[in-house]
């Protein structure tokens, strides 16, 4: 057995370390998805989906190519590790992986967008205490 080290690399997560904390990110993995995309000088976005957005199963022509679709979907899966931020946009996306639309996919493009824009954000963990507080409802 040998000491590597500090891990830095590891699955697409980059870990950099800070007096403040661990910062978890996956910059490298949103750089190579935008390449494969085609979408590294894409106009970025401010949101990762319209706000009020409705996904729906009809109303556009179905998307030429639903492994392409799947693909893309699939890594953005993977991204939500470390980008809660677009959790919820690609859960809207992932209800769609069996007959996506072309709607879908514009869908999928804004994620995109927004992920280029936000290409350098992720999750800092910070050391504190480990009191856990829970919160109930009484009816």
């Amino acid at each position: 057995m040998k000491d590597l080290g500090l891990l830095h690399y590891f699955l697409g997560l980059q870990i950099d370390y800070h007096p403040q904390g661990l910062f978890v990110h996956q910059s490298k993995y949103v750089q190579d998805l935008l390449q494969k995309t085609d979408m590294v000088q894409c106009k970025s976005c401010t949101t990762p989906c319209h706000p009020n957005q409705k996904l729906l199963n009809q109303g556009s022509p179905l998307y030429s190519d639903p492994t392409h679709y799947r693909n893309i979907v699939g890594a953005l899966q993977y991204l939500t590790f470390t980008r809660p931020d677009i959790a919820y946009s690609v859960n809207q996306v992932c209800q769609f992986m069996h007959t996506p639309l072309d709607s879908h996919f514009v869908a999928v493009k804004r994620i995109l967008r927004y992920l280029r824009g936000t290409i350098d954000w992720g999750v800092c963990f910070r050391p504190g205490s480990f009191d856990i507080r829970a919160y109930t409802d009484a009816d």
